[in-house]
């Protein structure tokens, strides 16, 4: 398991076959020879440091995005903390759960987990591991090369609320949208006093009732340590701690404070960070159940920065059927917490109420902001993208897709839309990319495909692999007039 776990699999079976000749029934044994029997069939990619495994028939759509995304973050992280670490970088995703559980400690389950590393091995869940909008895998692969930078920066020293803390805290830094959905009940554990006091952060690691909040403050902690000290002094807290220093020892060598010392000021960054969201999240005494929309309107004069009775007058407005009154409270809800998501957010709920009215103009405008906010709400994406594509606004139109995509890579009408809009902006090589992923879903108009394909690798100049699509395309469908037009413009070459 140990070799499994610095990435030499050949080394790992040799001692696996040697423990299944000792014991035969071991569970853990038997369950790592089978996944090493399924990894043996992945597609292998290796690009500079990272080596990237993918199941094969992942691989021709993964390939595209999860290699340049890797790179992307190592080369990043690498930058930002002035190290380089030890390669190469193994990074395996998984199209099912229990396969990725299995490569990680050799049983099915680790339901809460989406990714793991150990160093110089990456491993995580792919796409297709989950349904779509339940979790962003690139989201999770980011975090984990991140890990990768801080294990290797500590010789594996650093302690979890470090190590996770900057990992989340990373998330945040290369896409705003990543690291916001846990404003709001971190905001509520802060108002209830639920929230760990800096030197028994680590504890919170161990409990499942308090994982989720350990991780955000985790990052809040790194994000507070960064704004007040540096981040040339992160790093020497990082190795600080691959010195052999204990928790206090490493933060007083690093940032010359105390731990006391940096639990005050670190409770005075909460303070001014979430005191807003903290107001708005108080709620005064509410009506009963069914109270009418004159009553709900007395009590948001009265608490004006109360998001719960906004909402319930916005919802209580749209009962009454006045929608234009109900937009303007559930607007005034999603300024006092703009990171509000879910079906019963104040974005999700105009979205609603401006699709019942017919009013696309709103109704994209709410998506547009509801996407900001909720980098997993996959179907929002797809929804705001078929409506901007009606406007006649190639440039809202690609980030819509370029959304849905990131969530959902096999999505291929996604992908052909993509593609088409690259044509249209002259973007060869942005057409390909898309085209070509579009290709790999098996859709069901494989001769269109294959056209379309063609007509980006044109646009780029390279005419050999436009020929070699066009003539896939008419194998598909002979008589397909585009396809036959296009060949005689390859054949026949440009007019001089």
């Amino acid at each position: 398991m140990h070799l499994l776990r610095t990435g030499d699999e050949p080394g790992a079976r040799r001692a696996l076959e040697a423990a299944f000749k000792a014991d035969p029934y071991d569970t853990v044994t038997y369950n790592l020879l089978q996944l090493l029997d399924k990894l043996d069939k992945f597609e292998t990619i290796t690009e500079g440091p990272i080596v990237l495994r993918l199941e094969s028939s992942e691989a021709p759509v993964m390939r595209e995005y999860a290699m340049p995304l890797a790179r992307l973050a190592f080369d990043t992280l690498s930058k930002r903390y002035e190290f380089r670490p030890k390669g190469p970088v193994l990074v395996e995703m998984f199209p099912h759960h229990d396969d990725f559980a299995v490569r990680n400690v050799g049983l099915p389950g680790m339901i809460g987990a989406l990714g793991a590393c150990f160093g110089r091995v990456v491993t995580l869940d792919s796409p297709k591991a989950r349904p779509p909008g339940t979790f962003n895998w690139g989201t999770t692969l980011w975090h984990e090369m991140a890990h990768v930078i801080t294990l290797q920066m500590s010789n594996n020293r650093v302690p979890r609320w470090l190590t996770e803390g900057i990992s989340v805290y990373e998330e945040k830094r290369a896409r705003p949208e990543w690291g916001r959905e846990m404003e709001m009940t971190f905001a509520q554990a802060l108002e209830d006093g639920k929230i760990l006091p800096v030197k028994d952060l680590n504890s919170g690691f161990t409990d499942p009732g308090m994982i989720s909040l350990a991780y955000y403050e985790a990052s809040l902690l790194v994000e507070h340590l960064v704004n007040t000290h540096g981040e040339a002094a992160l790093r020497r807290l990082l190795r600080a701690y691959g010195q052999g220093l204990e928790n206090e020892a490493a933060i007083t060598e690093a940032f010359g404070i105390t731990i006391e010392q940096l639990q005050a000021s670190f409770v005075q960054s909460l303070d001014r960070t979430f005191g807003r969201l903290r107001r708005a999240l108080k709620q005064p005494e509410l009506p009963a159940q069914g109270a009418t929309s004159e009553q709900l309107k007395a009590l948001a004069e009265e608490n004006p920065e109360s998001y719960a009775v906004h909402i319930l007058l916005g919802q209580a407005l749209h009962r009454d059927g006045d929608s234009t009154a109900a937009i303007r409270a559930l607007e005034r809800a999603a300024s006092l917490v703009p990171s509000a998501t879910g079906p019963q957010s104040p974005q999700a709920l105009i979205a609603a109420i401006a699709e019942e009215k017919g009013d696309t103009p709103r109704l994209i405008q709410a998506l547009e902001a509801l996407v900001k906010v909720d980098h997993t709400d996959v179907e929002a994406a797809r929804k705001l993208a078929r409506l901007v594509a009606g406007i006649a606004d190639p440039g809202r139109a690609s980030a819509a897709w370029e959304r849905v995509v990131a969530l959902d890579p096999f999505d291929g009408l996604a992908q052909s839309n993509l593609g088409r809009l690259a044509l249209q902006r002259q973007d060869a090589t942005a057409a390909v990319r898309a085209f070509r992923v579009a290709l790999a879903t098996e859709p069901a108009d494989r001769a269109a495909a294959h056209l379309e394909l063609a007509e980006a690798y044109m646009l780029d100049g390279k005419l050999p692999e436009a020929k070699r699509q066009t003539l896939y395309a008419l194998e598909i469908a002979p008589s397909f007039e585009k396809a036959q037009e296009l060949l005689l413009k390859i054949v026949e070459g440009p007019v001089e």
